[in-house]
């Protein structure tokens, strides 16, 4: 599997482009955040994803780690392929797609081209309680977590900061978030899924 490429860009047409890596093409069909980035004829460096079926293998090529690993995400709802994901991504940034997961928008996620009303309620049903799980797994993996049970809302404004928002944003969001929920919801889960809300 390509995780990653790095090499000049050769051509850019639509939301495809060719790396030049050493002499070999690779063609990529990126996101608009990476896209926004690429100079044809300048070097460029893509974090990748390689959707191998049985009568094709497509690259997909991305801003960063968190757009694939939103990406990613995506694709594990039943009925989003990685073309789905790649448009959705596309149409709406990261950290703005896992608020609107979050908190449980299928207005907002109906508004991308393409996605309609059961897809998108598909998306936050099978995807909700995951992008939760995910801020916290990314807090852990960047040593932000406290491991005092007394602090589960530091964790949670921890976990947001690792997703991408920023300190201000995330405590005042948690903030809110408290002010709903009952003493007995001190999971950093669950408050960051009410946190999302307010994002």
């Amino acid at each position: 599997m390509i995780g990653a490429l790095s090499g000049t860009v050769s051509d850019i047409s639509g939301n495809r482009i060719t790396l030049d890596v050493q002499g070999v093409g690779y063609e990529l069909c990126c996101s608009r955040a990476s896209l926004e980035k690429l100079v044809q004829g300048e070097e460029a460096a893509l974090i990748v994803f390689t959707d191998v079926k049985e009568d094709s293998i497509n690259l997909y090529g991305f801003e960063d780690r968190l757009e694939k690993q939103v990406f990613l995400l995506l694709t594990k709802v039943n009925g989003v392929g990685a073309r789905t994901a790649s448009e959705i991504i596309s149409r709406m940034d990261k950290l703005e797609l896992l608020r609107v997961i979050g908190a449980g928008d299928v207005a907002r996620l109906q508004m991308v081209k393409g996605i309609g009303k059961k897809t998108a309620e598909r998306i936050v049903v099978e995807l909700k309680d995951r992008v939760a799980e995910f801020a916290v797994e990314k807090g852990e993996l960047q040593g932000g977590l406290s491991s005092s049970l007394d602090q589960p809302y530091e964790d949670a404004i921890q976990a947001l900061v690792a997703l991408g928002f920023s300190r201000k944003v995330a405590e005042q969001a948690v903030a809110q978030a408290r002010a709903g929920l009952s003493s007995e919801h001190s999971d950093s889960g669950k408050i960051i899924k009410e946190a999302l809300r307010f994002i």
